[in-house]
C-alpha cells in the first residue's frame, strides 16, 4: 500500500503505509458502488494550443506525453471550442456568409493550424482521450447582437446552427479526430456584457437544438456521440430539470454539463433524485465558489501559483465525486504568465504556465491537484460510498474501485496541521497520517 502526498514543499511525493500507527477517526468502506468515472483533464482551448504549438517539437512531445499518457498523468478527458471562446487569439467562426442555411461557405480550417495538430498528438499518446466540444457562441448572424459577443440565440436559425455543428464534427473527423460528446452552448445563462463571444439560449431554444442536432447526428454516423445539457452553474440546476422533463430531449441526450462558480454542488444531487439516467460532467472550472478568495482574484495570473491551495482544490474535485460528478475537466490546459492569448476581460491563468519566450514551463496548483485523480482512478471505476459520519470537518474523502478491483482512497486535509485518520476496509483498519494543506492519493 502506497500514500502520493501533495503540500507546499511536496509533488506526488511517494511513502509506504504503516501497518500500525496512532489511531484517528475512521472513514468507512461500505459495499454501495456509485457513479462510474469518465475520467479527468482540462480544455485545449485555441489559446492553450497555439503555446503548445510554438514550442520546439521535442519540449512539446514531451509535455503532451507527460499529460495525457496513461503511464503518466494520463488526462484522459478534453474539451474542445467551437469557434473562438475568450481563449483564442482572435474572435472567429466558421459561417462567415449571413444566412448561409446550407452551410455552402462553411469552413473551420482556422482549427487546422494549431488545435488539430495538438489534439492529434495528445490522443497518439492517449488513444482513448474522450473529446467534446463547447461553442462560445454560434455565427453572429443567427443572434439577436449580430455579433459573436453577446445576445440571445434565435430560434428560427436553430437548423441552420444544427448543421453547422454537423459539418464541425465532420471537418474534425476528415482531420483523423472523432469527438465523443457535445454541448450546445457555453454558459447558457449569460452573454457575459457583450465583452466576449457568449450567448443567451432560453431553455426551449436548447431544448429544439437538442432533438434537431440528435437527428441530424443520428443520420449522418455520429449516433455515439452524445449531447449534454446546459454547460452552466450548479444553481442553475432548475433549468435543466426542466428541460428533462421533456421525454424528446431526454430522449435526444445523454445528461448534464456543470460549472462550479455559483451556487452548490448538492444540486447535482437533487438533480441526480430527479433524472437518475442522466450523466453529470464538470466541464470548467477548478474550484468551488464557496472556497473562492473572496476579492474574486482567485484565478489570476500569480494568485494561484504562489498561493498554496491543493487542499481548497481537493476539497472542491472530492466534494464533486461525492455528489455524482464522472468526470472534471479544468479550464484552460495552457496559458502565458500574464493568462494570454486573451480577447475577453477575464485574467485567467491555465493549469500550465508557458512563458512568452518559451523558456519555462510550470504546472498550477489545480494541475497537480488533479492529477491525484487522474493517474490512479480509471475509466470505468465506480464511486464507493463511505461513512464519514466520525471524519472532522477539515477532511474530506472519496475512494473509488478501479475495473481491476484496485481501490483508491483521495483525501484533503485542510488544517495547518497533520492529523491522524484511518481507513475501515471489510473490518481491517488501516492508519494514515495526513500532513497540512494536502492532497493525497492511498493505493490500496
Amino acid at each position: 500500500m502506497k500514500i502520493y502526498i501533495t503540500n507546499p514543499g511536496r509533488r506526488m511525493e511517494e511513502r509506504d503505509i504503516p501497518k500500525t500507527g496512532l489511531r484517528g477517526p475512521a472513514a468507512v468502506f461500505t459495499n454501495e458502488r456509485d457513479q462510474e468515472i469518465l475520467g479527468y483533464g482540462a480544455a485545449l482551448t485555441d489559446s492553450a494550443c497555439v503555446l503548445i504549438n510554438a514550442l520546439d517539437e521535442a519540449r512539446r512531445d514531451a509535455l503532451l506525453e507527460e499529460v495525457y499518457s496513461p503511464e503518466k498523468d494520463n488526462f484522459s478527458v478534453t474539451r474542445l471550442c467551437v469557434g473562438a471562446s475568450d481563449y483564442a487569439e482572435q474572435v472567429y467562426d466558421f459561417a462567415p456568409v449571413a444566412d448561409d442555411m446550407t452551410m455552402e461557405h462553411f469552413d473551420a480550417s482556422h482549427d487546422d493550424k494549431n488545435i488539430i495538430p495538438v489534439v492529434k498528438k495528445a490522443r497518439e499518446y492517449n488513444p482513448d482521450l474522450y473529446l467534446y466540444s463547447s461553442p462560445w457562441s454560434p455565427p453572429g448572424w443567427m443572434k439577436t447582437s449580430y455579433q459573436m459577443q453577446g445576445g440571445w440565440m434565435r430560434d428560427k436559425y436553430v437548423e441552420a446552427y444544427a448543421l453547422y455543428y454537423l459539418k464541425f464534427l465532420q471537418h474534425y473527423l476528415k482531420a483523423g479526430v472523432r469527438i465523443n460528446a457535445l454541448t450546445p452552448q457555453n454558459e447558457t445563462e449569460t452573454d457575459q456584457v457583450s465583452r466576449m463571444p457568449a450567448c443567451y439560449w432560453h431553455p426551449d431554444i436548447e431544448m429544439h437544438f437538442a432533438k434537431a442536432m440528435r437527428k441530424l447526428l443520428d443520420e449522418n454516423e455520429f449516433e455515439d456521440v452524445k449531447i449534454w445539457l446546459m454547460d452552466h452553474n450548479f444553481i442553475m440546476w432548475h433549468r435543466v430539470a426542466y428541460e428533462m422533463d421533456d421525454a424528446e430531449t431526454k430522449a435526444a441526450t445523454a445528461g448534464v454539463a456543470w460549472h462550479p462558480y455559483e451556487g452548490d454542488i448538492e444540486s447535482v444531487t437533487v438533480f441526480r433524485k430527479l433524472h437518475p439516467e442522466c450523466e453529470n460532467h464538470w466541464t470548467e472550472g477548478d474550484n468551488i465558489p464557496f472556497l473562492q478568495n473572496p476579492s474574486g482574484t482567485a484565478n489570476a495570473p500569480g494568485v494561484m501559483m504562489n498561493k498554496d491551495r491543493y487542499a481548497m482544490y481537493g476539497q472542491s474535485f472530492i466534494e464533486a465525486m461525492n455528489n455524482g460528478i464522472q468526470s472534471i475537466t479544468l479550464w484552460n490546459l495552457a496559458l502565458d504568465q500574464e493568462g494570454y492569448p486573451n480577447v475577453g476581460p477575464f485574467r485567467c491563468r491555465g493549469s500550465i504556465e508557458i512563458t512568452r519566450d518559451l523558456k519555462n514551463i510550470r504546472f498550477a496548483q489545480d494541475y497537480d491537484t488533479l492529477r491525484h485523480f487522474s493517474r490512479f482512478v480509471k475509466r470505468g471505476a465506480r464511486r464507493i460510498v463511505l461513512d464519514t459520519s466520525a471524519v472532522p470537518a477539515h477532511f474530506h474523502i472519496c475512494a473509488f474501485e478501479n475495473p481491476d478491483g484496485q481501490k483508491i482512497a483521495v483525501i484533503s486535509n485542510s488544517q495547518t496541521f497533520d492529523s491522524a485518520l484511518h481507513l475501515q476496509i471489510d473490518g481491517k483498519d488501516i492508519p494514515l497520517w495526513i500532513l497540512r494543506e494536502s492532497i493525497n492519493t492511498v493505493v490500496l
